[in-house]
């Protein structure tokens, strides 16, 4: 067995937090074969599996029985289809970031608005990954899956993986089953710029590049978001809630200024700003709190265990309830 697995592994180093939990048995996959290795020992073993990325969106809170297994598998290639259109074929364990740098350099748009989301490819459509005005099911043709039970790779039409708001079947009853291997998305040179989510006049041209988006969206995002390197976090921690319209303009009345955008006849909230207008933005508690530049990002400054970070979700969910009846949603998956 060429495949190495570990027992009792820390997973420190193996979650954005730095939570400093164990893992029962641990591996890195680095190939499809080291895929079909993991699946056989875990059935002839009967252990559990969890497959991570670089567990930028994880909330680990206590050991891990079974195997965590990192899903390391890289590749990029691009593939005309026709004089303006790409098909860009991606493995799951290469860096979001890196992979969305290399589309805008070549002059794809699609992807552009996504710089800058910490966490692997094979990630993004778990959580259906956006951010100003984008989704990645926006751009996602098929997704490259190997299925437990038969041990075999097929591809899955984005379409069938049911994507909403931060959702898929990946988070659901696919979670067990499917582990994805590949992207394939759906670019174009065609300029097709998605700019309502950004002031006017912020682009020197009404149709600019994707690298221009690429590099503004990269600003913002580093001008108000700490590096996971640096200060433990997992990002966006909670989802922008959805209301109804009834209890939107319900909300409206009591805020006029609460930021919204419609979303059919719902409307979406920005979850940081109603925790900011509570006042947590900025706030320590036992050595976690909530960032003092974007109230939307829980950061762990010393704490190895992830207890008082879930206390302070808590409190902040039970005080958003309470002063303007609305619940938020953790977005970090839960492990532990």
């Amino acid at each position: 067995m060429s495949l190495s697995i570990l027992t009792d592994h820390s997973l420190q180093r193996y979650n954005s937090f730095g939570f400093d939990y164990r893992a029962e048995y641990f591996c890195i996959i680095h190939t499809l074969d080291d895929l079909i290795e993991l699946s056989e020992w875990v059935t002839t073993s009967q252990c559990s599996l969890i497959v991570i990325g670089s567990g930028s969106n994880l909330l680990i809170q206590g050991n891990i029985k079974g195997i965590v297994a990192v899903n390391a598998l890289k590749g990029r290639s691009f593939s005309a289809q026709g004089v303006d259109e790409c098909l860009f074929e991606v493995a799951a364990g290469e860096n979001w970031h890196d992979v969305v740098r290399s589309s805008v350099q070549e002059g794809w748009y699609g992807i552009e608005n996504l710089a800058l989301i910490p966490g692997t490819a094979g990630a993004a459509p778990v959580q259906n990954i956006g951010a100003y005005g984008v989704e990645i099911k926006d751009t996602l043709k098929e997704i490259q899956v190997f299925h437990l039970e038969t041990k075999e790779l097929s591809w899955v039409d984005a379409e069938a993986c049911h994507f909403s708001y931060r959702e898929s079947r990946f988070k659901h009853e696919w979670k067990s089953t499917h582990i994805i291997t590949a992207l394939r998305l759906s670019l174009s040179k065609k300029a097709k710029p998605i700019l309502s989510y950004f002031h006017e006049g912020e682009f020197s041209s009404a149709m600019p590049s994707p690298l221009e988006v690429f590099e503004r969206v990269s600003d913002i995002r580093r001008s108000k978001l700490p590096d996971p390197s640096e200060l433990g976090n997992a990002g966006s921690f909670f989802k922008n809630p959805i209301v109804t319209d009834e209890t939107y303009q319900k909300l409206k009345m009591l805020h006029p200024n609460v930021v919204s955008y419609p979303q059919g006849d719902c409307w979406k909230l920005a979850a940081g700003w109603l925790i900011d207008q509570a006042g947590w933005k900025g706030k320590h508690f036992e050595g976690v709190g909530v960032y003092a530049k974007q109230a939307l990002v829980m950061v762990n400054y010393s704490e190895t265990t992830a207890d008082n970070l879930i206390i302070l979700q808590n409190t902040i969910i039970e005080d958003i309830k309470q002063q303007f009846g609305v619940e938020l949603e953790r977005e970090p998956i839960l492990l532990g």
